[in-house]
């Protein structure tokens, strides 16, 4: 893609998402990821966001990290509505089979997290002058046990999508290939003058760690994050504060989705 439109593509989007947070009413969300990894830091700012909506952005960006040649697809922007969130199990459960149908969900894990909510993000596709060229319906489920949260979320697998890295520890659990990382987070204020080391910013250009701007101050975060593919969904179980969990409880939770 010509450079000069890419840039104008994410000044755009990021426009959008400010435009997006303005209005919780329609949206509480809205973010977009552009492909080309190496855009100029200072284009990639965004509004100030917290765990949560750092976790489903970095989830939308680490799916979406090439394009099909031909596809016309360069970015994805996520959203999560007010109004469809849910605290009731069975709700969420009957939503997620009308929206997804065949997903696999638990309402407790053996470790002791239990359901805490659920809401519905929708995910637009995007080509480079920003054009919706179509869209699709992902459900996250929240977990919680002793203050510790994470979330499973399922979406339909895009053909635009890379859900895999060469970061990635895997295991074949249940006949599922399950795959584990622990992603390295770079947060810096959208002051203008924060910047990432030389170090950072090759490591980001590698895919081996996030960059994002907008938090008060410099914080250094790690993603912890299961993910697998069972016929045509994207399964995840994310988050940024594990607690007590191990990789072998991540692979364990997936294990207890797959076989649920």
């Amino acid at each position: 893609m010509d450079e000069m439109k890419m840039d104008r593509t994410i000044r755009e989007t990021m426009k959008q998402c400010a435009e997006g947070l303005e209005a919780p009413d329609k949206l509480k969300t809205r973010i977009d990821f552009a492909l080309k990894s190496g855009a100029p830091a200072e284009l990639r700012r965004r509004p100030k966001w917290g765990k949560r909506l750092a976790a489903v952005c970095l989830v939308a960006a680490v799916a979406v990290t090439s394009a099909v040649a031909g596809s016309g697809v360069v970015s994805w922007g996520s959203s999560t509505r007010l109004d469809k969130n849910w605290t009731d199990f069975e709700k969420t459960a009957a939503y997620v089979q009308e929206n997804i149908a065949g997903a696999k969900y638990v309402e407790s894990f053996s470790n002791g997290f239990v359901f805490e909510k659920g809401n519905e993000s929708t995910t637009d596709k995007r080509d480079e002058n920003n054009h919706t060229l179509g869209s699709f319906t992902g459900i996250q489920l929240d977990y919680e046990q002793d203050g510790v949260k994470l979330t499973l979320a399922f979406d339909p697998v895009q053909e635009e999508g890379e859900y895999t890295s060469p970061y990635d520890t895997v295991r074949t659990v249940a006949g599922t290939e399950v795959h584990y990382r622990e992603m390295k987070g770079i947060y810096l204020p959208a002051d203008g003058n924060s910047q990432p080391t030389a170090e950072e910013q090759a490591a980001f250009d590698r895919g081996e760690i996030n960059i994002a701007y907008g938090s008060d101050e410099r914080e250094e975060k790690v993603f912890y994050r299961v993910s697998w593919i069972e016929g045509d969904i994207a399964y995840s179980i994310y988050t940024f504060d594990p607690g007590s969990l191990t990789m072998d409880d991540f692979f364990q939770m997936a294990q207890e989705v797959i076989e649920a």
